[in-house]
């Protein structure tokens, strides 16, 4: 049963993960909701990291040590995300080609860098992500809203997936779907906007400050790096897929694209980048369904090595990270050069005949 070995796919890929990359939770940001955690949430964490409750809450509810309890909660979300987004492109391309979205989405920025600083609450956030993803693909519009309602308690982050999930549902004869499936999502960051209102700061201030003092800080080019690094080959492929998208999730499409220019505006580059990872995923499922399937897992895992080494610190030689990428980048700009997205592996037939791989 094609659930069971993702699952499988998914348990084996994160614990190779784990045992590769040397956990930082107490650094950036995790330090803050972890230290939130061990004060009872009354304190160690600013306001805006306060709005994003659910992880907290769930962590504070285990019979573990915050510390501890993050771990578990990054873990399993990753574990969950990555079933929800194979689910999604089980829906697309079916369920065996479907597969390769776990590795394609194991070489993105989402899983190696939250393993290492695992005290963050993306994780969780990208479990609603990716369930609002799933619905889109459905057309389960109500069920979308009210994924993402609940998910901007993650991270409020979570609402651009219930944009993405209305613009895909938008039908000028009933525009108020479009509007009833942003509307929860937004009801709620307004509620927790209110309850936890900043602290020092406004919105407009905090995004001036860092594209001022951190999103050039390293020059342009740093900050392009960061922003290919969060994706690598899968960037490449997006317009291969762009023809293949149903309609509904080219309007959706839309909606992450803009999105991925204006997210490094209010974070780093390549954590930012991580919400759109529905799109990518998807699109490169798509861009390679008629690839050998050998082909596309040397892809797949060409890019899982590249996020591990650089985006997750894993003790992979770094030559080997480099070429990974390499690797990836060539299949990817290869399936544009040949009359077929990527020619077919051929395994011998009777008699010294030739016969396609199956």
């Amino acid at each position: 049963m094609a659930v069971v070995r993702a699952a499988a796919l998914i348990v084996v890929g994160l614990a190779a993960l784990v045992w590769l990359i040397p956990a930082a939770p107490m650094t950036g940001d995790g330090q803050h909701y972890i230290e939130f955690v061990r004060n009872n949430l009354q304190h160690g964490a600013s306001s805006w990291h306060e709005r994003r409750i659910l992880g907290p809450l769930i962590v504070r509810a285990m019979p573990l040590e915050a510390q501890d309890g993050f771990f578990v909660l990054t873990t399993v979300s990753l574990a969950l995300t990555s079933l929800l987004t194979y689910l999604a492109a089980r829906e697309v391309v079916g369920a065996e080609r479907g597969l390769a979205a776990i590795p394609l989405l194991f070489g993105t920025w989402v899983v190696a860098p939250n393993l290492r600083e695992f005290g963050l609450i993306d994780p969780l956030a990208w479990v609603f992500v990716a369930g609002v993803w799933l619905a889109t693909v459905r057309r389960q519009w109500w069920l979308a809203a009210g994924v993402a309602a609940l998910g901007v308690l993650a991270k409020e982050v979570v609402a651009l997936a219930a944009v993405a999930a209305a613009a895909a549902a938008f039908d000028r004869h009933r525009p108020w779907k479009a509007v009833g499936i942003v509307a929860p999502a937004a009801l709620v960051v307004a509620v927790m906007t209110v309850l936890f209102p900043g602290s020092g700061t406004d919105a407009n201030g905090y995004v001036l400050k860092w594209v001022r003092d951190g999103l050039f800080s390293n020059g342009a080019g740093r900050a392009a790096f960061l922003f290919f690094a969060s994706y690598g080959a899968l960037w490449l492929l997006v317009p291969r897929a762009w023809a293949e998208l149903p309609p509904h999730l080219k309007r959706a499409a839309v909606v992450y694209l803009l999105a991925a220019v204006m997210l490094p505006l209010v974070g780093s580059p390549e954590r930012m980048e991580e919400a759109i990872f529905p799109l990518l995923v998807t699109s490169a499922v798509l861009a390679t369904r008629r690839w050998s399937a050998v082909l596309v897992w040397i892809l797949a895992l060409a890019d899982a090595v590249f996020a591990a080494r650089v985006g997750g610190d894993a003790r992979l030689p770094t030559v080997l990270a480099w070429s990974g990428l390499a690797v990836a980048c060539a299949l990817a700009l290869w399936g544009y050069v040949v009359s077929r997205p990527a020619p077919r592996l051929v395994r011998a037939g009777p008699r010294g005949t030739t016969a396609p791989s199956p």
